[in-house]
């Protein structure tokens, strides 16, 4: 993996090795102005040994309407130059990405080549005149300038995604009949134009990120965008970035954890060989044994590492320094991306650091005390990881024979294998720190005095719902968690009903499925997968219809008996569904901790112990719980 860093060049440039972080947006900005948030948050990783960063896509319109930090007028210099300074003493190369998002908004005006909207829901945009697309990229060629005079080295065009240059490219979303329109060349124009107009204007490199394919019917492919990369490499462009997706297809753009690591690859190859620039590849390339590959084989020059660099900011330096084990492994759940894409801060499932980076300080405690920890989810595991890194005395104990609680059984789904390896790294983590393991081991008041610990941590978890259906405690019946385990067998000639339609019934419907039987899900709302981050939820919806999974909507459990279930429509009409197998995944509650409470002890309820909760809530409230003792 010696490959990895190895110096590079990017223009008259030179990176340190071949990692670049790549642009993702945060929500850690002020109206468009940078924080002391967004620099502590580069900042950390540049600490973390990567060549080059690119911070995330600033606007340069004035008009445009966005949570983006903005590089629009001279007001938002003071802010860019901060990351920059910040970022100088790590020597790291530092670039920053100009974007329009185009049609691509949330709320207010959007503007495209051509009015058509993004879907049925959304706004028809405004079809830009010549005039005013000329003006957009005099706004690029004006950002550029403000970039070079905050210092930064490089810059970067948002031309992929669906943003505005890639839908000028897009044959199914420019109609055009004049020069922006048509031909490849025509769909081409603006980006040329916008690239030429920022090399005149500043000696930067240029970095042009361009979609291999938008993976959507009619959209551009990637015989296009070789095409379309020479073109932009001969007015100027130092580094062709290969992504692919739009916000119609943004399985491909952010994939899931269902989707194998460098689904991309192909792409960046394909772009290397038409062109003589650097070419930047992406699409989960967190394995260092897959990013060396790519490397070494010629498919590409740089590896761009995104959300792999959030969940662990030392990616580079441990995987320099032969330290593979100690990589907190991002499990592409999309939480990151689920909570920007709401407007909310960037937080972490893996690394309640993420987002609070100014503020983080795991400092050794004033006082080392004797910690117990009860429960080893997400929660739990994070409590007593961080506890031992401050010197306390921590011992972790957990009913089941292995650790891990809800990350476990959510584990054991076929698209969530990854979830195992984040509480596989956890439970090493744990024990290379000394942490005292306790496994099949319950705890009661009795087990609390015997230890005597000085504080008992409760994150044990929360217990399946148990609605008063008539016929529940029946034969049929069990908690999906238990199909989850195995502890159930199904296969073919199975018919399984699964009850609940969200995060635990979708998988147990996969798993289900995937095995061989016949899998029906039961919800009471219009929709199943609620609760799921977006991207997430549209790829296992997907699939399980695909598979033949019966999706049955709106519909009222009313009686459960030894050969199946009753289910009542809206309209009160009764329907019949046959099943050898009924799963339980209709909700969660608090596990009760009341026989756990002791009056000379002092304790700590955190996690689904205290109200059911995502795994970024979780894993922080662990966090939270550890740093205040």
């Amino acid at each position: 993996m010696s490959v990895l860093f190895e110096p590079v060049r990017l223009g008259p440039l030179a990176l340190k090795n071949r990692l670049v972080m790549a642009p993702m947006g945060t929500c850690l900005d002020n109206g468009g102005h940078i924080t002391d948030d967004t620099v502590a948050y580069y900042e950390r990783r540049a600490r973390g040994g990567v060549g080059a960063i690119t911070v995330e896509g600033c606007l340069v319109s004035a008009d445009t309407v966005g949570p983006e930090p903005r590089i629009s007028g001279p007001e938002y210099l003071p802010g860019l130059r901060r990351v920059v300074d910040a970022l100088r003493p790590h020597d790291v190369t530092v670039g920053v990405q100009l974007m329009h998002p185009g049609r691509q908004v949330v709320d207010g005006p959007s503007v495209a080549p051509s009015p058509v909207p993004l879907n049925s829901f959304s706004p028809v945009p405004h079809e830009l005149t010549v005039p005013e697309i000329a003006t957009i990229v005099a706004d690029y060629a004006r950002a550029a300038v403000f970039a070079r005079d905050a210092g930064f080295d490089f810059l970067e065009v948002h031309g992929a995604h669906g943003y505005l240059p890639s839908n000028f490219l897009s044959p199914q979303h420019n109609h055009r009949t004049d020069d922006y329109g048509g031909s490849l060349v025509n769909r081409a124009r603006f980006a040329v134009e916008v690239a030429r107009a920022i090399v005149a204007e500043v000696d930067l490199p240029l970095v042009w990120r361009l979609n291999g394919t938008d993976a959507e019917p009619g959209g551009l492919v990637i015989d296009d965008a070789v095409a379309v990369a020479r073109v932009l490499a001969d007015a100027g462009v130092a580094s062709i970035s290969v992504t692919s997706g739009t916000w119609l297809t943004l399985q491909e753009t952010l994939a899931p954890m269902s989707v194998p690591r460098g689904h991309m690859r192909e792409l960046a190859a394909a772009v290397r060989k038409a062109v003589d620039v650097p070419v930047m590849a992406v699409g989960r390339l967190d394995d260092p044994a897959l990013a060396a590959e790519l490397v070494e084989n010629g498919e590409a020059d740089l590896i761009l590492l995104g959300r792999g660099l959030i969940a662990e900011p030392d990616w580079p330096l441990l995987v320099q320094q032969d330290r593979l084990d100690e990589i907190r492994p991002c499990i592409a759940c999309n939480a990151c991306v689920d909570l920007v894409g709401r407007g909310e801060r960037a937080r972490c499932a893996v690394n309640p650091e993420v987002g609070r980076e100014l503020t983080w300080s795991v400092a050794p405690a004033a006082r080392p005390r004797r910690v117990m920890v009860v429960g080893s989810g997400p929660a739990g595991l994070e409590a007593a990881r961080i506890a031992r890194l401050r010197g306390h005395d921590v011992s972790i104990w957990e009913r089941d024979t292995s650790l891990g609680g809800k990350l476990e059984v959510a584990g054991l789904a076929p698209s969530k294998r990854e979830v195992l390896r984040f509480k596989a790294f956890q439970a090493a983590r744990l024990a290379a720190l000394g942490v005292d393991i306790h496994t099949a081991s319950p705890v009661s008041a009795a087990t609390i005095r015997s230890e005597r610990p000085d504080v008992v941590v409760i994150a044990t978890g929360a217990d399946p719902l148990l609605p008063p259906i008539p016929g529940i405690d029946g034969p049929i019946v069990h908690d999906a968690q238990a199909i989850l385990r195995g502890e159930i067998p199904v296969g073919p000639g199975t018919r399984v009903v699964v009850v609940g339609g969200s995060a635990t019934g979708c998988e147990t419907a996969e798993l289900a499925r995937a095995q061989g039987a016949e899998v029906a899900i039961v919800e009471m709302r219009g929709s199943i997968g609620r609760g799921i981050e977006a991207i997430t939820r549209r790829q296992l919806v997907r699939a399980l219809k695909r598979d033949g999974v019966e999706v049955l909507t709106k519909a009222t459990v009313v009686g459960i008996d030894p050969l199946g279930i009753d289910w009542e429509s809206p309209d009160g009409a009764r329907h019949r569904v046959p099943a050898d197998v009924v799963a339980l995944a209709i909700g969660w509650r608090p596990t009760g901790t009341a026989d756990l409470a002791l009056d000379d002890i002092e304790v700590r309820v955190l996690g689904d112990a205290d109200t059911p909760a995502d795994f970024v809530r979780a894993i922080n409230s662990g966090a939270d719980a550890a740093l205040s003792l």
